[in-house]
């Protein structure tokens, strides 16, 4: 018995301290980010705001929180059963990320732990069309 309490005296501490680390942007948010949301949310696509970086997104940090919440974002195409199609789900864990990131201050944390970006300048000139053609009315 004794050599229990001294474990959980212990460990007690200690996994307060893990569970404790307070999410940063760019180790935790960022990677939830690139996964579900820049694809729309960056220069040049249908979001109306771009999420690239972390000054964007923690401006826009209480609107994320609110439409992560209410499950507004991510948006989906479905059907009037519900059918979910091409849709990039957050898991419960990666919602409750964001959550926390918001409600705690919505910390940059250190750049060096952010993942290689998801699209670049180069990426995108790739992607770019190489000529555009008009096309005229046929009469």
């Amino acid at each position: 018995m004794k050599r229990i309490l001294l474990a959980c005296a212990i460990a007690g501490p200690l996994l307060a301290t893990i569970q404790m680390s307070p999410v940063t942007y760019y180790r935790d948010v960022l990677p939830i980010m690139q996964r579900h949301c820049v694809s729309c949310h960056r220069p040049g696509q249908i979001a109306p705001m771009s999420l690239i970086s972390y000054r964007q997104t923690r401006l826009w940090a209480e609107e994320i929180r609110y439409v992560i919440a209410t499950a507004k974002m991510p948006p989906w195409n479905g059907s009037a059963a519900g059918e979910r199609k091409n849709f990039s789900f957050l898991s419960t864990r990666e919602v409750d990320t964001v959550l926390r990131w918001v409600d705690e201050g919505a910390v940059a944390g250190d750049p060096m732990d952010a993942p290689p970006p998801a699209f670049s300048e180069e990426a995108e000139a790739r992607l770019a069309p190489h000529k555009l053609l008009s096309l005229e009315r046929a009469q």
